[in-house]
């Protein structure tokens, strides 16, 4: 396998005019492979995406929208221009069909446990607010490469064929989608979303943070946006609690940058909900139920998960 990987980064680091033997290859998974490289003192990042995963179309979305941010001031990891003047390439390794795009590494620093207060929670809310504040004056009239809507990723999900003893998951998750799918659109309550807004994947930059990472972007409600990342600053088995701590916070700073109805909060344990049980789907489909063979972090999430499911699940 890392043989084949070398191949792929081989091939992918020729469109932006890199030696393949000096990039590091620091994450890959069953879409994805992500490698760093320097060049003239500074460190960038070549991403390639199987287009099974993502396909080219989008990814160019991804990265028009990415520019736009950039271009209206928000601290972002930049996407660079291949070695033809393009933000994305495609490359062919073996029948395979992959995607490469490369960005500039984040300002700043990771996030570490000591940083995790009232004052990083006002930032980050900021940050989300500022950006949807922004993304309210886009407009991306290309159908091909628009970004998908909310309800892709729910359909892909729902395709998952789990055994009979997950349908009770299954019936709350069909009757999560329906009610979400009433809820009403406008232009100050919906547009694109960066949808995995959490620790791992911005940067602390002074008073500001760096954000990462918009492989999951899409159109879906603003409180969506915010939903996820309380989700995943919360602790596991503390969710309830935590919101008293983060959301306050976070809410302060969004508000200072972006003005949605105070209705809309709401709605966010509908959509922690649709994020928590689209994870338990997928991760019991990746282990085949066999929850002692995921990674820890997998382990950890699906501890209980199901009961938690089952007993605190919204009513709709």
């Amino acid at each position: 396998m890392e043989k084949y990987h070398r191949k792929i980064f081989h091939a992918a680091s020729s469109k932006f005019g890199i030696r393949s033997e000096g990039t590091q290859i620091t994450h890959f998974s069953e879409h994805s492979l992500v490698g760093s490289f320097e060049r003239e003192g500074a460190k960038y990042f070549l991403r390639v995406t199987n287009n099974s995963h993502k396909q080219f179309e989008k990814i160019i979305g991804e990265v028009q929208w990415i520019n736009f941010l950039n271009d209206k001031g928000l601290r972002i990891s930049r996407p660079v221009h291949s070695a033809d003047g393009n933000l994305a390439e495609q490359l062919i390794v073996d029948d395979n069909c992959f995607t490469v795009v490369c960005f500039e590494e984040a300002l700043g620093r990771p996030v570490r446990e000591g940083d995790q207060n009232e004052t990083l929670f006002k930032r980050m809310g900021m940050f989300m607010g500022k950006m949807h504040s922004i993304t309210k004056q886009y407009i991306h009239e290309d159908p091909i490469t628009r970004r998908p809507d909310w309800s892709v990723e729910t359909e892909k999900v729902l395709g998952i064929d789990l055994p009979t003893s997950e349908k009770d998951i299954i019936r709350r998750y069909v009757a999560l989608l329906e009610y979400l799918s009433k809820l009403p659109y406008s232009v100050d309550s919906y547009g694109l979303i960066h949808a995995d807004f959490h620790y791992g994947n911005f940067y602390i930059d002074g008073d500001s943070i760096c954000l990462f990472d918009f492989d999951a972007c899409r159109y879906s409600w603003f409180i969506d946006d915010i939903a996820v990342a309380l989700f995943h600053a919360s602790p596991f088995e503390s969710l309830s609690s935590y919101t008293d701590i983060f959301l306050p916070s976070f809410m302060q700073g969004y508000s200072a940058e972006n003005n949605l109805e105070e209705v809309w909060l709401k709605e966010i344990p509908y959509f922690i909900k649709l994020r928590e049980i689209g994870r338990y789907i997928k991760l019991f489909n990746a282990c085949g139920g066999k929850i002692e063979e995921l990674h820890l972090w997998g382990r950890e999430f699906m501890k209980d998960r199901k009961e938690s499911i089952m007993q605190s699940f919204p009513v709709v």
